[in-house]
């Protein structure tokens, strides 16, 4: 937790990092490599931690800064960056409730649990991302409720066909808004969203195939299977076999982890 006091505030360049940024109170600029953007409470900036950062502020502030490493931190942003940019409207909310779980925790946050946090963090922000503020990039409600009931129901969803239903919209003029807006059809954001839970819990160890099939909202475990070697390469189990070595059976969150 950061509390500026109408001044500047410089970080350097840390590699191998994302830092995401929310004001709690007041607003803040941040400035980072080409990018300067307000934000104001509520709101809430991914930068790459390969960059300077700095914060201004005319007011008191407080901001909470969270810095996330590892591969799937750099999978997701980068996604995000190339769908439109790393500004997120609401992402306040989302920062705001990890910020609550820790603070509620009176010990050390096990790797794990760390892990799994900052994983739902990046899933609340991703699919939500824009240039800034006043960029072009604005999502119309149809996409931005989509991407919600996508990422809060996609164990449970039946399928674009109820996705389309829910929103009271046909399935093709969701498909078409949905392309336009992320470049990737709804049907492919919601596998890609089951398969990256799927990692998670394939990562945990401990979890049958068929479970992590049903937990992640598949039909069965055969098209699971499927879906998973599409997207991965490598079937569920070959997937879990090679997470479960001996160097990393004691550091659940290797592959992200929050400081």
């Amino acid at each position: 937790m950061l509390t500026l006091h109408s001044g500047v505030l410089e970080f350097p360049p840390r590699c191998g990092c994302w830092r995401v940024l929310a004001p709690l109170e007041g607003t803040v600029r941040l400035a980072a490599g080409e990018v300067s953007l307000p934000l104001a409470a509520g709101q809430a900036a991914a930068v790459n931690g390969e960059e300077e950062l700095t914060l201004l502020t005319g007011a008191d502030s407080r901001i909470c800064l969270i810095t996330l490493c590892g591969s799937a931190a750099d999978r997701i942003f980068h996604a995000c960056t190339a769908q439109g940019g790393l500004f997120f409207e609401r992402g306040g909310a989302a920062v705001g409730r990890m910020l609550r779980v820790l603070s509620a925790r009176r010990r050390t946050v096990p790797a794990r649990e760390a892990s799994e946090l900052a994983y739902s963090l990046l899933m609340a922000l991703y699919g939500t991302s824009s240039a800034g503020p006043a960029g072009k990039n604005t999502m119309p409600p149809v996409v931005e409720a989509a991407l919600g009931i996508i990422r809060r129901d996609y164990a449970f969803l039946d399928g674009i066909a109820e996705l389309a239903e829910r929103l009271e919209v046909s399935q093709e003029y969701l498909t078409r808004c949905f392309c336009k807006y992320t470049g990737v059809t709804p049907g492919k954001y919601l596998n890609q969203i089951r398969i990256e839970n799927a990692k998670l819990l394939l990562r945990q160890g401990g979890h049958s195939i068929q479970f992590v099939s049903d937990a992640c909202g598949f039909a069965n475990a055969n098209y699971f299977a499927r879906v998973f070697r599409t997207n991965v390469g490598v079937n569920p189990r070959e997937y879990a076999r090679a997470q479960q070595t001996p160097a990393d059976s004691d550091d659940a969150g290797s592959n992200l982890y929050v400081l």
